[in-house]
């Protein structure tokens, strides 16, 4: 899952114009100003290249980069 999380952090924090290290799993979306469409941009990367469907319909339940990754990982491994 640490594999995922870099690569998310990677796409996030390229969009955003910032450091990845910044970008922890406790980090908030509201604390780096990425709003909806940064979010469902980084998803579309990860569903690329993992070549996997993550339902975009609850996106506002997840409140920080970690809860995210891990409804992720989830459709990942369930592939």
């Amino acid at each position: 899952m640490e594999e995922f999380f870099e690569q998310a952090r990677k796409i996030l924090a390229e969009q955003l114009g910032m450091d990845p290290e910044l970008i922890t799993w406790d980090t908030t979306f509201e604390e780096i100003d990425a709003d909806s469409i940064d979010i469902v941009e980084m998803l579309m990367a990860l569903e690329d290249i993992y070549d996997v469907e993550f339902p975009e319909d609850n996106l506002e339940d997840y409140k920080t980069m970690g809860s995210l990754i891990k409804a992720l990982y989830q459709v990942i491994s369930a592939k």
